[in-house]
C-alpha cells in the first residue's frame, strides 16, 4: 500500500460530506487531480509494460520482479531525505520539475528499444527517485487548496481513482505491449509532460513553509519529520492505525495468484482476477460510503471500530474458505481500510504543523511502501511452509491484536480537540508573522514551543464527578501555552527562531 491547521468552516458544510462537484470547482485542486489521474495511468500501463518487455528479453523472473519492485525502492530508503529537500522548495515547482525530469526519462526507454537490462531497471530506479518529492510536494499542497470536507473528499477521490488506475493502466499496458511495448513508455512519458503543463497553467506559485532561515542539513530535516510525526500523541495514534491498517489490508491482494491457485489446485487466472477485483471493490465501496453517507462528526468517531474490522476480516481464512467467501473477506477488509485511512488523513493534517507537512507525509508515505512489501513477502514466505489459509487467518488474529494494543492508547477528545486548536493558534502566528515582517508578538498571547510537553489527557474515570470550585470571572484566564503543548515536543527551532519565542 497509499494525505497550517485545516480551517472547517462554521457553516451547513461543514456539518455533511462534501460532493465531488464542489470539490473540483476548486480549479487549482481539478488541475492538480487531472495531473494525477492521468499521469497515474501512464505509470501503470508503463509498469506492466517494462515487466512483460524485461522478462520477454531476459525470461528471468527475478530480473522482471526486480523491474517491478524497483518503483518502491526509494520509499524503503531515501524517500524521506527526499521528502526533506522537498520541503524546501515551492511544491509547485517541485511538482512541475518532477514531471520534466520523468517525462525524459519514460520517453528515452520508447526511443532507445533494445536497451541493456541493467540500464532499463537503472532508468527505472532514477525515474523511481522522483516520486517521493512529486508525492510529498503533492500532499503538502492540498490542504493549501482545500479546507474542511473538500479536503477529505479530494483524499477519498484521489485513492479512488488510483484504484481504478491500477486496473484500467495494467489492463491497457498489456494490450500495448502485445501490439509494441515502447508505445506503452511513449504514453507514460506523454502523460508526465502533459501533468507538468497542467500544473505550470493553472496552480499557483506557492512559497514554501520552511522558511530558508530554518534550514538545517537535510539529515536533520527528515528526522524532524519522524520527531514530529511520532512525538505527538494524536499524529503518532494516527499513523500507527494506518501503518496497521495497509499492512493487513493488503494481504488478499498480495497472495491473490496464490490464494486461487491453492483453490483450483493449480494456477487459476479467474480466481486471481476475482480477488484482485474484489479489493478494489472493497476500497471503491468504502470510499462512497464515506463521501456521501457518513458524517462528518461520526469519523473521527469510526476510525477505532473500523480499524479492528480490517484484520479481523483475515481471521475466517482458517475455515479454508470458498472463492466467495474469500471475495466477501476482501470487500470488507478493503472497505474499512478505505474509510479509515481518509477520516485518519482528515484528522492527521489538522494537527500537522504547516512547515512539517512535505516531511511528514513521506514518513507516512515510507512506512505505507515498507509494510505493504513487508507484509506481501513474510506471508508469501510463510506460505511456501505452511497452508495458505492458516497463514493468512494467524496473521490476521496478530494484526487483531496489535490493533487492539493500538487503539487503547487513542487519545482522549480533549487531547485532540486541544491539538487541533493549537494548531490554529500556530499556524495564525505563522501567517502574522509573515504579514508583518516577522513579527511574531500577537500581543498578550505567547506560544512557546520549546516547554516540555504535558501529558496527554487521559477520559475521566467512571465514579461521581466533583464539580471545581467556582472561580471570580473576573480572574479568569486562558493559558494558551498549556494547551499548545498538548502536540507532543515538536523538533526544537533554529536558534533565531528560539530566541523569538523564549
Amino acid at each position: 500500500m497509499g494525505k497550517g491547521a485545516l480551517p472547517v468552516p462554521n457553516d451547513a458544510s461543514a456539518q455533511r460530506p462534501a460532493t465531488i462537484r464542489e470539490t473540483l470547482a476548486n480549479r487549482e485542486y481539478a488541475a492538480v487531480f487531472a495531473a494525477q489521474a492521468q499521469s497515474s495511468l501512464g505509470d501503470n500501463v508503463a509498469r506492466a509494460a517494462v515487466v512483460a518487455l524485461v522478462y520477454r528479453q531476459t525470461n528471468s523472473p527475478i530480473l522482471s520482479a526486480a523491474a517491478f519492485a524497483v518503483s518502491y525502492l526509494p520509499w524503503l530508503g531515501v524517500g524521506a531525505l527526499l521528502a526533506a529537500w522537498a520541503e524546501r522548495h515551492p511544491y509547485r515547482r517541485t511538482m512541475i520539475g518532477c514531471d520534466l525530469l520523468r517525462a525524459g526519462i519514460m520517453l528515452a526507454l520508447a526511443a532507445l528499444p533494445g536497451l541493456p537490462t541493467g540500464l532499463i531497471i537503472a532508468l527505472l530506479f532514477g525515474n523511481a527517485l522522483l516520486s517521493p518529492p512529486f508525492d510529498a510536494s503533492r500532499s503538502a499542497l492540498m490542504p493549501q487548496l482545500l479546507h474542511g470536507e473538500q479536503y477529505v473528499t479530494a483524499i477519498v477521490l484521489n485513492r479512488t481513482t488510483g484504484q481504478v488506475s491500477l486496473i484500467a493502466g495494467y489492463a491497457l499496458g498489456a494490450v500495448l505491449v502485445a501490439v509494441n511495448g515502447s508505445l506503452a513508455l511513449l504514453v507514460n512519458g506523454l502523460t508526465f509532460a502533459v501533468s507538468a503543463l497542467v500544473i505550470s497553467l493553472l496552480v499557483r506559485e506557492r512559497q514554501p513553509e520552511l522558511k530558508p532561515e530554518q534550514h538545517t542539513n537535510l539529515l536533520r530535516e527528515a528526522a524532524d519529520g519522524y520527531r514530529v510525526v511520532f512525538r505527538s500523541p494524536v499524529m503518532r495514534s494516527i499513523a500507527l492505525v494506518v501503518f496497521c491498517g495497509v499492512c493487513f489490508g493488503v494481504v488478499p491482494e498480495g497472495l491473490a495468484a496464490a490464494w486461487a491457485a491453492h483453490l483450483a489446485g493449480h494456477s487459476d487466472a479467474f480466481g486471481f482476477g476475482v480477488i484482485m477485483t474484489a479489493a478494489a471493490a472493497g476500497f471503491v465501496i468504502g470510499s462512497a460510503l464515506i463521501t456521501w453517507l457518513l458524517p462528518p462528526q461520526r469519523r473521527v468517531a469510526l476510525i477505532r471500530p473500523l480499524a479492528i474490522i480490517t484484520p479481523l476480516a483475515l481471521v475466517p481464512a482458517l475455515l479454508d474458505p470458498s472463492l466467495p467467501a474469500i471475495v466477501v473477506m476482501t470487500v470488507v477488509a478493503g472497505a474499512s481500510l478505505a474509510i479509515t485511512l481518509p477520516a485518519g488523513n482528515g484528522l492527521f493534517v489538522q494537527v500537522l504543523p504547516p512547515a512539517y507537512r512535505a516531511r511528514a507525509f513521506g514518513v507516512m508515505q515510507s512506512g505505507v511502501h515498507l509494510l505493504q512489501g513487508g507484509a506481501i513477502v513474510l506471508t508469501g514466505w510463510l506460505a511456501t511452509y505452511y497452508p495458505l489459509p492458516d497463514v493468512v487467518g494467524y496473521f490476521g488474529i496478530a494484526g487483531l491484536a496489535a490493533t487492539v494494543l493500538i487503539i487503547a492508547s487513542w487519545p482522549a477528545q480533549a487531547t485532540i480537540a486541544d491539538a487541533i486548536a493549537a494548531n490554529k493558534v500556530r499556524a495564525a502566528a505563522a501567517q502574522y508573522a509573515a504579514a508583518h515582517g516577522g513579527i511574531d508578538d500577537l500581543g498578550e498571547v505567547t506560544i512557546d514551543l520549546a516547554r516540555v510537553a504535558l501529558p496527554a489527557r487521559r477520559r475521566p474515570s467512571p465514579g461521581p464527578r466533583r464539580e471545581p470550585p467556582m472561580a471570580d470571572p473576573a480572574e479568569r484566564t486562558v493559558d494558551l501555552t498549556e494547551r499548545t503543548t498538548e502536540l507532543g515536543g515538536l523538533p526544537p527551532a533554529p536558534p533565531s527562531q528560539a530566541a523569538r519565542h523564549s
